[in-house]
């Protein structure tokens, strides 16, 4: 019955929310015959995210999601508190851009081991059937492209619906050890199937822990793969090292990581701005601001920080934040909205 339902959802050829697999770039769709468990569930996170057959039973972690509670009364009245998405003009996000900060986040999740990913699916599924409608019709028809990742409103809508399933999952006291349906493929004739395996955590990442993790190893996800894509080229990002590099060769190569993101349409605009010298001419206290006007992120990000979320979507911070502590610096980061623009604070300590 498993294989079924797995194979029923990679034949879909529409979404429940209109989603069109002409919209996505096929070498990322793809699905390939040697099925591993992250490649399985990971392309049915970003594309398969379409029906309400049921998940397996014997896959427990955090409580999996129900209806009611996706429609609680806590729920409905966090929707009436939050404010409407802003209509401004939006740049169309680079799909391989847009699948890579999705598919970061998912695989972040799937490595720190707190919940089985194929009860993930079911938990994101709810939650994205219970906030779509809301926020479609706060915008008014036609504006929400359905299912296409490159259109700006739809990533903000989606990338919520997944930082609220991710926050959801790691704050229900997951256990270290539960057991997870992964997929193998079985027979001359490739069928596929669900067996069940026992994960078990790194016993040194504790619950208190899992949150941090998952914001670092998505930070390094995307840094090394814009260092992968661009390193050889004229867009290459500076290289900075601590003791050599001062705040205004700083600024400069998180600039340049921003005019990345700006690339691939994650924001219309972008500035990287000094907004406290640090002590004694050092970096010590030095803060800089990262400006994105009308980003992927701006309905999103508030909406999550008013769930008090953590991790949220703040993608720059997370990318920014790994880019300085692998040159040695130590910084935190603080990230605020305004009704057009995403403003992360970085601060070196």
């Amino acid at each position: 019955m498993a294989s079924l339902v797995l194979l029923a959802l990679l034949g879909l050829s529409s979404m429940v929310e209109g989603l069109n697999l002409s919209n996505f770039n096929r070498k990322n769709v793809q699905i390939e015959k040697a099925f591993s468990r992250r490649d399985v569930l990971e392309k049915l996170s970003i594309i398969s995210l379409a029906t309400t057959v049921p998940a397996p039973e014997i896959c427990l972690a955090a409580p999996p999601m129900t209806v009611k509670e996706a429609e609680s009364a806590s729920n409905q009245f966090e929707r009436k508190r939050r404010k409407a998405p802003p209509k401004l003009l939006r740049a169309p996000l680079n799909l391989d851009f847009a699948v890579l900060l999705m598919r970061s986040s998912y695989n972040a999740m799937d490595e720190i081991d707190c919940v089985a990913m194929d009860q993930f699916q079911k938990d994101f599924f709810f939650i994205r059937q219970a906030e779509y409608l809301p926020y479609t019709n706060s915008l008014g028809p036609g504006l929400v492209k359905q299912g296409d990742l490159s259109d700006a409103y739809y990533f903000d809508f989606i990338s919520f619906a997944q930082y609220s399933t991710i926050f959801r999952d790691i704050t229900y006291d997951p256990p270290m050890v539960f057991e997870e349906q992964q997929p193998i493929i079985v027979g001359e004739d490739e069928k596929q199937q669900f067996v069940s395996k026992v994960i078990k955590r790194d016993p040194s990442l504790d619950n208190s822990k899992l949150a941090q993790r998952h914001d670092e190893l998505v930070g390094e996800k995307i840094l090394d793969k814009l260092n992968e894509t661009f390193a050889q080229t004229a867009s290459a990002i500076p290289s900075i090292r601590s003791g050599s590099s001062g705040i205004n060769e700083i600024q400069a190569s998180i600039q340049q990581l921003v005019n990345l993101f700006l690339t691939n349409g994650y924001a219309f605009n972008g500035s990287v701005n000094i907004k406290k010298e640090g002590k004694n001419g050092g970096l010590s206290g030095a803060e800089i601001d990262i400006i994105l006007t009308a980003p992927a992120n701006l309905w999103s990000g508030k909406a999550l920080q008013l769930k008090k979320a953590f991790p949220t979507n703040d993608f720059i911070a997370k990318t920014t934040k790994v880019m300085l502590r692998r040159a040695g610096f130590q910084v935190s980061s603080s990230v605020k909205y305004t009704s057009s623009d995403e403003i992360t604070t970085i601060t070196f300590k």
